[in-house]
């Protein structure tokens, strides 16, 4: 599937159209998200499209510089990933043109996400020629303690499409090799290190796991990998389950059923943001999923 229909495939998602998910062996289900989609997306992380359009728009190193907002409106503040600034993090509406800024669109899935028109993060090194994943939230593969798997795990792999990267080498091979571990498939299934929860952990909005494995739309129970918008099986070992009561990645606020924000959602080391208020969040954090989380140092 190329980047022009990734995008248009998620924006079917979005705007409720019914859209049509080939899984492996060619198998196909419809997908539609339903009416209770709501009108304001601000504070939602990654809704949108898939596809790799970032256009590499780091701009080195910035501090908490702001930019002033509309009346009675907080200033956006730049936000940084690991000392650079990305597309969804400069107080600029880039590539779509939709009004949205940073946080506030809902195709940035963080500060580390260079490509505002798309839930790829648009960075290099995020899709593996060598079939290897590891955080997909953060600035690259190869971080010390960071996430580890293999495509190669995925039972969903196999022909004609191999989702979720649509690479023959990436074929399902439950006894894979994975490079700089001895852990097979079904150990990384069931635990990460522990430096995966501690730094991918909070960057990974509600609805995925920390591979890009995310649940769309919003509670459907079915998985798509952000880089190409193929089915995806989430790694349970690092997955953030999107709650009734959560912002989630397809889904800007909890459920009506919630009254509320979704507010006490968040744990009490991260204050509410996003949500029918728009509360932006200050400077050195970044609301993934309605909460604040630190920007990656």
């Amino acid at each position: 599937m190329n980047a022009r229909r990734r995008r248009a495939f998620l924006r079917a998602v979005l705007v409720g159209a019914p859209v049509v998910v080939v899984a492996g062996g060619g198998c196909s289900r419809e997908l539609t998200l339903g009416s209770d989609r709501p009108s304001s997306v601000a504070g939602a992380a990654g809704t949108l499209s898939a596809g790799s359009s970032g256009s590499g728009g780091s701009s080195g190193t910035a501090g908490s510089a702001s930019v002033g907002g509309s009346a009675g409106e907080a200033p956006c503040v730049i936000s940084t990933c690991r000392g650079k600034v990305y597309e969804c993090g400069n107080c600029q509406d880039d590539s779509d043109g939709d009004g949205r800024i940073d946080a506030e669109d809902p195709e940035c899935t963080g500060p580390c996400d260079d490509a505002e028109d798309s839930l790829s993060v648009g960075l290099p090194g995020e899709s593996s020629a060598a079939c290897q994943a590891d955080c997909y939230f953060d600035s690259g593969n190869g971080a010390a303690g960071d996430c580890t798997f293999s495509q190669h795990c995925d039972e969903l792999a196999i022909a004609p499409d191999y989702p979720p990267t649509g690479d023959s080498r990436c074929a399902y091979d439950e006894g894979a090799k994975i490079p700089g571990t001895s852990a097979s498939c079904s150990d990384l299934r069931a635990e990460q290190p522990a430096g995966c929860l501690e730094s991918c952990g909070p960057l990974t909005p509600n609805g995925c796991d920390c591979f890009g494995c995310c649940e769309l739309p919003a509670g459907g129970g079915a998985y798509i990998w952000l880089e190409t918008s193929l089915p995806c099986t989430p790694v349970d070992a690092c997955l953030n389950r999107c709650d009734p009561c959560e912002a989630c990645v397809g889904r800007p606020d909890p459920l009506p059923s919630c009254g509320g924000t979704g507010g006490d959602a968040c744990s009490t080391a991260y204050r509410p943001c996003g949500g029918a208020d728009g509360e932006r969040c200050q400077a050195g954090a970044y609301c993934i999923t309605g909460c604040c989380v630190p920007e990656p140092r």
